[in-house]
């Protein structure tokens, strides 16, 4: 059984977009012989049991996240397969610990570099997503993953790199027309046209504090933690680094930082990523047809394969299923569901079965479809009844509301002198005599 490692595509020349694809990629290619394993640019987390790549599927088994494939990969063979077999006791315990700091300080950097900086994310980093996924999840995608990018980084302080929600400036926009607006030259103005320049002192301090401890870790090693052996703790930084370092973006403060201040560490990035990753990488390698005769080891460095064609059908799943995963309980519940069907316990085990399986389905499919209207009523692609309908349903119920009282007073509405029966007292007549300046009601009972 060959194992499929399912990534996000490609980006920046790099093999993925995400950094633990990218460490998951080059621990198989440390680890694993070729022959093993086969690569796929699925960039649907759907797959994943925990609703994230990488993935690793082994047959009818689905791994997710790196740490645990690492771990998988290491029971599946009995050992053979684990880069940190056979390090020294200290350089074990200094993998572990290094590797913890590099998640936890190197995403908020990602984070804010790739997306939550709104000139990079919408010049760079959202058209990204258009050649690595089908019409129309580019459009569902991007959003969610700089939402979740804001929330990682809310506790930095940096949110003014984010200037797309600039209330006032929105306020303005649609009050004052644009032929009538000034400017302001005030140091606001001019630090919230380059946010980053405002920030530039706290990002390069926390670029700082995340380089630093590599690069001394490193020292004049060959890896980080060995000067002989390749460990999980390369892969992972290697993921981080590379896209702190290869992106070529509009505000490249995070390159710079690299480039200028740790030219050592920014070396090793480089040699170490041609050699794991054999080079640049393009999308259109990461989608070879089926139709063509497979390359050669020496013409595709890493082992693609076209992923799965599911159909216009396969998409429109996936794209509900997205939205459906975006709403808090209908999310959690896919999420259970999930982990049931791939072994996973989950709080209210006794629920699980075939009707429960299919009321959760139906649930997701209703969730998505009325997101999905809510959307285009919010876009202006739909519209609600006439309002000249709905008023004129509450003036008559308006009037019908005073009953007899209101049968009475709407003889009024026509200016010919009649005479009618009155609601609800079918034996009485009213006689409505109307003269200049005068008005008498006469009852009379037949």
């Amino acid at each position: 059984m060959v194992l499929e490692l399912h990534v996000w595509g490609p980006a920046f020349s790099l093999a993925s977009v995400d950094p633990h694809c990218l460490a998951a990629i080059a621990y198989l290619q440390q680890a694993v012989p070729r022959k093993e394993w086969v690569l796929v640019a699925t960039s649907d987390p759907a797959l994943s049991p925990t609703n994230e790549l990488p993935a690793l599927r082994n047959g009818d088994i689905w791994i997710g996240g790196f740490r645990n494939i690492f771990h998988y990969l290491a029971q599946y063979s009995s050992g053979e397969w684990v880069l940190d077999a056979g390090l020294p006791e200290q350089e074990g315990a200094d993998c572990i610990a290094f590797s913890s700091f590099v998640e936890s300080h190197g995403q908020p950097l990602i984070d804010l570099s790739l997306y939550v900086s709104s000139r990079n994310y919408s010049t760079t980093t959202r058209p990204l997503y258009n050649k690595i996924q089908p019409f129309p999840l580019p459009y569902l995608t991007p959003p969610s993953v700089r939402v979740a990018a804001k929330e990682r980084t809310a506790h930095l302080g940096l949110s003014s790199l984010d200037i797309d929600n600039d209330e006032t400036q929105s306020q303005e926009a649609s009050i004052i027309p644009e032929s009538l607006r000034k400017p302001k030259s005030t140091v606001s103005s001019l630090l919230k046209g380059s946010p980053e320049t405002g920030a530039q002192i706290r990002l390069h301090a926390l670029a700082t504090d995340f380089f630093g401890p590599l690069n001394r870790l490193k020292g004049k090693k060959q890896y980080l933690v060995s000067d002989a052996q390749f460990s999980s703790l390369d892969c992972l930084a290697l993921g981080y680094l590379s896209l702190c370092l290869i992106p070529d973006l509009p505000q490249p403060w995070l390159s710079q930082t690299l480039r200028r201040d740790f030219p050592d560490l920014c070396a090793w990035t480089e040699k170490l990523g041609d050699l794991v990753f054999g080079g640049a990488v393009h999308v259109n390698d990461a989608f070879p047809k089926s139709n063509q005769a497979p390359k050669s080891n020496t013409d595709q460095f890493l082992p693609w394969i076209e992923p799965y064609n599911e159909g216009a059908l396969g998409v429109g799943g996936v794209f509900l299923s997205s939205i459906a995963d975006s709403v808090p309980v209908v999310g959690q519940l896919r999420r259970n569901t999930r982990m049931r069907q791939h072994g996973g316990k989950t709080p209210g085990e006794e629920l699980h079965g075939s009707s429960w399986l299919s009321l959760t389905a139906i649930g997701s499919l209703v969730a998505g479809v009325g997101l999905f209207l809510g959307y285009m009523f919010h876009q202006g692609l739909i519209s609600p009844p006439e309002r000249e309908t709905a008023e004129k349903r509450r003036n008559d119920t308006d009037v019908n509301d005073f009953e007899d009282a209101g049968s009475i007073l709407g003889i009024y509405s026509d200016p010919t002198p009649t005479s009618g029966r009155v609601h609800g007292a079918p034996e009485a007549r009213v006689d409505v005599d109307i003269k200049p300046g005068e008005a008498r009601i006469t009852d009379r009972v037949s």
